[in-house]
């Protein structure tokens, strides 16, 4: 069985729901093209996010997010590159004050929540950039995600470093609301998720080590039980992953690998 598990806990009113795949990764079987060179046009990385590094499992994540927040508005916050997730979706951010960190050397979920933390962003090492001001380096950026490929978008801006970061609040739709969450987000006072999600909307971090001694993570909030959706999806997604792992080796070129992500993903990326 692959251990797509979540464990459980409920505190300060919020359920939390840990994915925590330690050394074996959610699909163990990969297209050996990963490790081969790409032809021009749209490749792994530009479809899914998908490297020789990060692989087939981030695929999984965007869906496993994508269809776990279905209803709701979702809102990106992406750890320090939020001016290059702009680049990437084409939007001008949101400025907010707080960002959320997992830290992902840490090897217990309690560990490595840290919670709300300050916003930063690689804006305060470029001064010069037209329209830089000193005292937005410091802040976060908040973008609007309408599709599961703008999830993917914000995955090739973060995807840089050591360890890539990014929050996801599923809140009810409309301005309204959107305007509450930045206002939640703003200011001298720590947020707490208790207060920043609100009924059954849902907060979702995604954390993916690159380096060695880092871990990928996925930690689910909501003030409703999401358990049971939660193994649902989870079952789903083992189908889903001896699927592609029983048709990986045969693979022969990138088109073909690129027409089997979506049974694996388990959502058209650029649907509405």
């Amino acid at each position: 069985m692959h251990p797509l598990r979540f464990e459980s806990v409920r505190a300060n009113g919020v359920n939390r729901h840990h994915y925590m795949p330690g050394e074996r990764p959610a699909v163990t079987r990969h297209w050996p093209g990963l490790f081969q060179g790409w032809p021009e046009g749209p490749t792994p990385f530009t479809e899914y996010a998908v490297n020789n590094n990060n692989m087939e499992e981030v695929a999984v994540y965007v869906g496993l997010i994508w269809r776990l927040t279905e209803g709701l508005a979702r809102y990106a916050l992406p750890a320090y590159y939020r001016d290059e997730a702009g680049q990437s979706l084409q939007q001008t951010p949101v400025l907010v004050d707080w960002e959320y960190e997992v830290d992902p050397g840490e090897l217990t979920a309690a560990s490595r929540d840290k919670g709300f933390v300050p916003g930063c962003s690689t804006h305060g090492f470029r001064p010069g950039l037209a329209g830089w001001r000193a005292e937005d380096a410091e802040r976060a950026g908040l973008f609007h995600l309408a599709t599961p490929y703008d999830l993917v978008r914000t995955l090739h801006a973060v995807l840089l470093d050591a360890s890539s970061e990014i929050a996801v609040f599923a809140v009810a739709p409309g301005p309204a609301r959107h305007a509450a969450l930045v206002t939640d987000l703003r200011g001298a006072d720590r947020p707490s998720l208790t207060d920043v999600i609100k009924g059954p909307e849902v907060f979702v971090d995604l954390t993916i080590g690159s380096d060695v001694g880092n871990h990928d993570s996925i930690m689910v909030a909501s003030h409703v039980d999401l358990q049971a959706r939660i193994d649902a999806l989870s079952a789903d997604y083992e189908r889903r992953i001896i699927a592609y792992e029983e048709q990986a080796d045969s693979l022969i070129d990138t088109a073909a690998f690129l027409r089997a992500m979506p049974g694996l993903c388990g959502v058209a990326l650029r649907d509405r």
